[in-house]
């Protein structure tokens, strides 16, 4: 009887069957003996437990199928108050996080008595086959949807995007937070890499001490004890109310605990569905989204910002002009500029390798060594059919920093070697001419230029070049783009933090350029339908007026 409920029906909560036997006839007790002594080809899901002891049972030929995926994740995200707001976080970050990241997003506290640590929350989600561990070319190891391939996750480039876009978003935050005093100046800590701030139990995007009025607790005779702002951020998507959980789910289990200071919750996101956002009122969150907290223009470059790095092989060859209207819309950021100097690096190096030679680029295109399983992402490829492709490689940093022997040892090692043997073994490219270069805004040591002069001789399989400081803005300024020109001087070679000496193009009586022209948003975007478009803080903040 059983096994034939769940071949039709598919998984089911032991609970849930339990009640479909019962209707059937049987007591409530018989029914649950059944559910527990069921044998044959009745599986349970023994790595994911839910609340009152319950527990997944399916069919075994059913397993791995997308039934049996699709009925997991609704039973999980319906029964679940652990796994559930997690996995809706997760969907609402495009499918895949960094595994450091993992335990803000996850909605479990890092220990805690009678709750589920992230740690576990997550060996389990991987151990029965919803999430899994990839390597990302530049970002380390990632926590992803699967389920046996069921789910798809974002793409290497789509996630360098988003990531970039949120720490962007969570600079501004600090620097909001630092210019009102809504929390400490210096003591206002960010998520750094492996380094999550935690306040509690939990991890946060960010968190710092307040000092405002409301926030502290005064004691006799003692300095006063502050409260805590915190943040979390969400780029690229509206919230819903599934992926709201788990931010409320921090909150609500932080508001259990005694003796822990006040805190100060707020979510940053593109924008929220209107049950999410009632959701997260009611529980005395700010949800907040980028144009009611920063103003428009810092919202249009945020947006722009994700969906250029996002298509940047597109954006430098159609849209050269939004490098510029990027660093003028987010420069002012503090720490922002450091931030865009990497990644909008490559899209000056694509734009100028493309006109300069006008031939098709690619830009943060990964490959693997399929012989080793090792994979690179290349900065920027130019192919000329038929006839060659070159490999570049940039480092966006200040014209006073060196390259240092070891650093250009490790790119001819680790780096060229593994990307020739990739693309030797792909019919594009066997019968062409393979180069590399190395681009840096800075300078070589001694002993690095020498290192890369004795390769370019004794490379047999392929050639080897490099640019330093001044080859790459003489090589920019072949492009007579005065616009990408102007930007590589003011946020290159000119930064305020720069003490480099240019020596090339009277560049002390730069002339004065015309302004890049204004890109709208919507000239390049696909515009949303009305339908699907994330509700804008104020339609949602009048329509709670009109409900009061």
């Amino acid at each position: 009887m059983i096994e034939d409920i769940l071949f039709k029906d598919g998984p089911m909560l032991s609970a849930a069957l339990c009640k479909r036997l019962e209707g059937m006839g049987l007591s409530s007790d018989v029914a649950r003996q059944r559910v527990s002594r069921a044998r044959g080809k009745v599986r349970r899901l023994s790595t994911l437990t839910f609340p009152k002891n319950t527990f997944i049972l399916y069919h075994e030929t059913t397993h791995n199928s997308a039934d049996y995926w699709d009925a997991v994740v609704r039973i999980t995200s319906a029964e679940s108050p652990a796994y559930g707001p997690a996995l809706a976080a997760i969907l609402r970050r495009d499918g895949i996080v960094p595994e450091s990241q993992f335990c803000i997003i996850s909605g479990a506290p890092e220990k805690q008595r009678g709750q589920t640590p992230s740690s576990l929350l997550l060996a389990r989600l991987i151990s029965c086959g919803l999430l899994k561990r990839v390597a990302i070319e530049g970002i380390g190891s990632c926590v992803a949807l699967d389920a046996n391939g069921h789910f798809q996750h974002a793409s290497p480039a789509r996630l360098r995007a988003r990531l970039l876009t949120e720490n962007i978003m969570i600079l501004a935050v600090r620097d909001w937070a630092r210019k009102l005093g809504m929390a400490s100046y210096e003591k206002i800590a960010t998520r750094d890499g492996l380094v999550t701030p935690k306040y509690g139990t939990f991890h946060w995007d960010l968190c710092g001490p307040s000092y405002i009025r409301p926030m502290i607790k005064r004691i006799p005779g003692a300095q006063p004890n502050p409260g805590f702002l915190v943040c979390d951020v969400v780029a690229g998507n509206a919230i819903d109310e599934y992926a709201i959980a788990a931010f409320i789910r921090k909150c609500k289990t932080l508001s259990a605990l005694r003796g822990l200071p006040p805190m100060m919750p707020m979510l940053l996101s593109d924008g929220f569905t209107r049950e999410a956002f009632r959701a997260g009122r009611s529980h005395g969150i700010i949800m907040a989204t980028p144009e009611t907290l920063f103003g428009r223009d810092v919202a249009s470059g945020l947006a722009l910002l994700l969906q250029t790095v996002t298509k940047a092989a597109d954006v430098v060859v159609e849209r050269p002009e939004v490098i510029p209207e990027l660093f003028g819309k987010l420069g002012e950021i503090e720490g922002a500029a450091g931030n865009l100097r990497g990644a909008l690096f490559e899209l000056i190096m694509g734009h100028a390798i493309h006109m300069n030679e006008g031939d098709p680029i690619e830009i943060g295109k990964i490959v693997t060594n399929h012989a080793t399983g090792e994979r690179r992402e290349i900065d920027v490829l130019r192919i000329k059919e038929r006839r060659e492709a070159w490999v570049y490689e940039g480092k966006g940093n200040q014209p006073s920093e060196v390259i240092s022997l070891a650093t250009v040892e490790e790119w001819v090692t680790k780096k060229v070697s593994v990307i020739y043997r990739a693309l030797r073994v792909d019919p594009r490219f066997q019968n062409l001419k393979i180069g590399f270069e190395f681009w840096t805004c800075g300078s070589f040591s001694n002993d690095a230029r020498a290192y890369l002069e004795e390769v370019a001789r004794k490379a047999k399989k392929y050639t080897i070049g490099f640019k330093d400081g001044a080859d790459v803005r003489k090589y920019v300024a072949e492009t007579k783009s005065s616009a990408i020109l102007k930007t590589l001087d003011d946020h290159y070679f000119e930064h305020p933090l720069s003490r480099f000496d240019l020596k090339y193009d009277a560049s002390a009586k730069r002339r004065a350029v015309e302004p890049a022209p204004k890109v709208e948003l919507g000239d390049f975007l696909d515009c949303p339908s009305s339908e699907n478009s994330p509700l804008l803080l104020e339609d949602l903040t009048q329509d709670h007026q009109k409900e009061g």
